[in-house]
């Protein structure tokens, strides 16, 4: 048998080299990729976290059965949340009232060092 009808046996130096290489640039993209996927999953829970804090202040707000009191009984800042650690949540509210309307708008701030901004959320409540 000559040379060239000999089968090769394994892979030369050269192919092993560009696949190592091709190998290497995937799993450097798969690095990026899943520490992007990290951040991204901590800042949503994070976001997500702030959200079901201001809703349920709102909330909390909407039920509250004396209108005129809302303001002291619930404007000011809250630190130390039971669950929450590392979170802050600030009351607004501001009283409109002209001879035809009366309501108060509720604006509920929520902050923490992860959180990129901070959550707001904010609803008008009427007397009824």
């Amino acid at each position: 048998m000559t040379k060239m009808m000999r089968a090769r046996k394994g892979l030369t130096l050269i192919e092993t080299l560009i696949a190592l290489t091709i190998l290497t640039g995937a799993m450097l993209g798969m690095g990026t990729f899943v520490s992007r996927l990290s951040h991204g999953s901590g800042t949503g829970y994070e976001m997500s976290m702030a959200g079901d804090l201001a809703v349920a202040r709102v909330e909390q707000i909407k039920a509250y059965p004396v209108y005129a009191s809302l303001e002291t009984k619930f404007v000011g800042t809250e630190t130390g949340i039971a669950g929450y650690p590392g979170f802050t949540r600030r009351t607004y509210i501001t009283h409109t009232s002209t001879s035809r309307t009366d309501y108060k708008t509720v604006t509920v701030v929520v902050t923490a060092a992860q959180l990129s901004s901070p959550m707001k959320k904010t609803s008008i409540i009427a007397a009824f």
